[in-house]
C-alpha cells in the first residue's frame, strides 16, 4: 500500500490508505490485510479490570491499553466509515 496512514503502537501496526486495512503484529506476529468491501465494522470489547480492550479487525484479534486506545480510535471510525460507505 502506498499514500496511506500509518499508526505505530507499541506491538501493533496499522495501515490504512482508504481501501486496505492491514495489521501487523496481531496473532502471532502474523500481518494480515483486508479489503473493507470484504469486512465486519471492527469490534471494540469492554476494558477488563486492568484497562484493556480486545480488538477485533477482520480476523486479527488483539488486545490493546486505554493509552494506545485513543490513538487507535480514530484510525478505527476511518476504516468503519469506508466499510459502511462501500455497502451504500
Amino acid at each position: 500500500m502506498t499514500h496511506g496512514e500509518e499508526l505505530v503502537l507499541r506491538t501493533l501496526v496499522f495501515q490504512f490508505d482508504g481501501r486496505v486495512v492491514e495489521v501487523f503484529g496481531a496473532q502471532n506476529y502474523d500481518a494480515v490485510r483486508y479489503h473493507v468491501a470484504l469486512m465486519k465494522e471492527p469490534c471494540i470489547g469492554e476494558p477488563n479490570r486492568n484497562g484493556r480492550s480486545q480488538v477485533t479487525i477482520g480476523s486479527a484479534s488483539f488486545s490493546i491499553g486505554a493509552d494506545e486506545m485513543e490513538l487507535l480510535k480514530p484510525l478505527l471510525a476511518r476504516v468503519t466509515d469506508a466499510i459502511r460507505a462501500t455497502r451504500d
